[in-house]
């Protein structure tokens, strides 16, 4: 039993499966108090309230009854939900009295009796992860978003062709990674063509029985509120509002939770160019993971493998630290080649090449120059290769400071597996851009080489032009000392 005296179906993997994880009371009442309370405002009648993934009606009954105290009428007419599940959709619909459309929101609201005919959207969609085969929909959303898009941004996306397209009101509770995901970028250009955000409420701790961050997105159709109202936290404490920041947040809604979080603000621009026009970046996937799966071993001839666990700071830890692979612990790890198909040993091939292997899911870019390209990386290990051999001290100074780390946390803030994580991706990693002190960057990719990190991320701020910016150096030198010396 959790909320109202309704208790929740299915065991824990098949509400994993089908993504239902119930809205806790503290969501529902903020959704309740913060989104519909505040459409009551100049209405003489109710609005009409859609929840698009009602499941046990938690959300509707607490609806209801601040409809009921508010206007003393029975809220019923005014309640309408959707529901996938048949027998849940009809015990829904019969306890409360109110409409239940059993289906797919995503396809059954798209219809015109759907379109902009509701005063208030609130709910709490599904959470189905697009890198799980369990859970992937296998491809590209209908509803404007890329290949990864989670299906909990397809109900953002439908939001705003539901409801009101002036005054309307959007609350949804969403994963934060919703925020910042480069494949939600399509779907959060959309909605701000047709919404404003006037409210954003986060924790840091799971509120769900579901390893997944949750967010709440306040929203109202036809204007953009000039300030953001911000609360944080299980007991949803209030904080300082925020206002949206200028351009080149590369379409992120980081900026929403970013100075909360600690991130010191960087601007940066693009004349010097971008590292992408000097290396190429990839992140290898499921083909070379699995591939390399019966080549690997402790006492194997061949390249040495490097895990995201190895990397460090301007340091590997290959050998003189443990780490996994495949389920597997190894010491030293190598890879025979000879075990490999011919299409992963081409793979080697243009892999080892002097290059920098950067880690990802780290409290800051973690990277280390494997300058004679004896290294192979394994998946999610991200490969920079320099087009000149010779820039790859360079190259690795970049990554390695404090502006890097500052700039890519700003915009992927929330996508990473826990509160303080950068998520990094080898697309960011190619659109950093390029200082405009050259005679500086040398020294930070020599100081890095000598083997001092903290003295390349000075150089690198003079480097950019910030060598006055103290607090974006404390804030990357705390977190470089406390991402060393982890287990693999």
């Amino acid at each position: 039993m959790k909320d109202g005296g309704v208790s929740e179906r299915g065991t824990r993997s098949e509400r994993r499966r089908v993504g239902a994880y119930y809205t806790p009371p503290v969501l529902v009442d903020l959704l309740v108090r913060e989104v519909l309370v505040q459409a009551f405002d100049g209405r003489d009648e109710p609005p009409l309230v859609i929840d698009p993934a009602c499941g046990d009606g938690r959300l509707l009954d607490a609806a209801g009854r601040a409809i009921t105290d508010r206007y003393g009428v029975d809220p019923s007419p005014y309640l309408v939900g959707v529901e996938l599940d048949p027998v849940t959709a009809a015990d829904t619909s019969c306890r409360l009295g109110c409409v239940v459309h059993c289906g797919d929101a995503r396809t059954l609201l798209t219809g015109s009796e759907h379109a902009y005919r509701y005063d208030v959207l609130i709910g709490n969609p599904p959470y189905l992860s697009q890198l799980s085969s369990s859970t992937a929909r296998g491809g590209r959303s209908a509803l404007g978003g890329g290949p990864y898009a989670d299906v909990a941004a397809e109900f953002l996306s439908l939001s705003t062709q539901v409801v009101r397209q002036h005054a309307g009101r959007i609350g949804l509770v969403l994963p934060m990674s919703i925020l910042a995901t480069r494949d939600v970028a399509p779907i959060r250009a959309q909605v701000e063509r047709d919404a404003g955000i006037e409210l954003c409420w986060w924790a840091n701790e799971s509120m769900f029985d579901a390893n997944v961050r949750t967010c709440v997105l306040g929203l109202v159709t036809g204007r953009a509120p000039a300030e953001v109202r911000r609360l944080f936290g299980p007991e949803a404490r209030s904080i300082s509002s925020v206002s949206a920041p200028g351009p080149d947040t590369n379409g992120s809604w980081g900026w929403l939770v970013a100075d909360a979080a600690g991130i010191p603000s960087v601007n940066l621009d693009v004349d010097n160019g971008v590292l992408g026009a000097l290396v190429n970046c990839t992140a290898d996937f499921r083909d070379q993971y699995y591939g390399l799966v019966g080549a690997v071993g402790d006492t194997s001839d061949g390249p040495p493998l490097v895990t995201s666990g190895l990397i460090d700071v301007g340091r590997c830890a290959w050998g003189t630290r443990a780490t996994r692979f495949a389920k597997q612990r190894y010491d030293a790890p190598r890879v025979d080649l000879s075990l490999l198909s011919p299409s992963l040993q081409s793979w080697a091939q243009t892999r080892l090449v002097p290059k920098v292997l950067v880690a990802t899911q780290t409290k800051v870019i973690e990277a280390v120059v494997d300058e004679q390209g004896e290294w192979l990386p394994s998946v999610p290990v991200i490969s920079v290769v320099p087009n000149d051999p010779a820039d790859v001290w360079r190259v690795a100074a970049l990554l390695t400071s404090p502006v890097a780390s500052a700039w890519i946390a700003l915009q992927r803030i929330g996508t990473g597996l826990s509160a303080h994580a950068i998520r990094v991706t080898a697309s960011d990693l190619a659109r950093l851009p390029i200082p405009s002190d050259n005679a500086a960057w040398i020294e930070a990719a020599s100081a890095l080489q000598r083997g001092s990190v903290l003295d390349c991320g000075r150089r690198m701020l003079h480097a950019y032009g910030l060598s006055s910016r103290n607090d974006l150096y404390d804030w990357w030198a705390a977190r470089v000392s406390g991402s060393t010396a982890r287990p693999g």
